[in-house]
């Protein structure tokens, strides 16, 4: 099983100083130099943190800057879009191809009548549109900064 990029990152996000990386980290590492520089940034940043600072202005400035870090907002992890679209297919085949084939399910007529055809593309029309509707509520600062990239929208 391949480890996606965002999934690495927030590993190695997550682990302890000098905590092991785990066999699927390291094998994502090995294979992607993205996230492995990112890996060696990690660990570079920890050695620079631990070092004692060489002068009482060097304290000062670390610090100032650990201030600052704590007053700044929680990296937001990015979204994989093919987390929806495979249930979103789903959804939308069965509603184009449950009136195509639904009369040959005997089975479900025999429970539900010979009307649950209509019916049950009615619900799943309706599942997709609340779906549909779901993502878009929720990636909505996604697509604004999408759309202002590509200049469809004013900035």
């Amino acid at each position: 099983m391949k480890m996606r990029h965002e999934t690495a990152l927030r590993k190695l996000d997550e682990l302890d100083a000098g905590q092991d990386y785990g066999l699927a980290l390291r094998m994502h590492l090995s294979r992607c130099s993205t996230c492995a520089a990112s890996a060696q940034l990690l660990q570079e940043a920890l050695r620079s943190y631990r070092a004692e600072p060489a002068s009482e202005e060097e304290g000062l400035v670390a610090q100032r800057v650990m201030a600052a870090v704590r007053l700044m907002p929680s990296p937001q992890q990015d979204f994989a879009l093919r987390d929806w679209i495979l249930p979103a297919a789903i959804i939308a085949l069965s509603m184009f191809l449950l009136p195509l084939f639904g009369k040959n399910l005997g089975f479900m007529e025999s429970l539900f009548g010979p009307g649950y055809v209509f019916s049950l593309a009615l619900v799943l029309g309706i599942a997709f549109t609340a779906y549909s509707a779901f993502f878009i509520a929720t990636h909505l600062a996604e697509l604004q900064t999408y759309l202002e990239k590509r200049g469809l929208l004013p900035r």
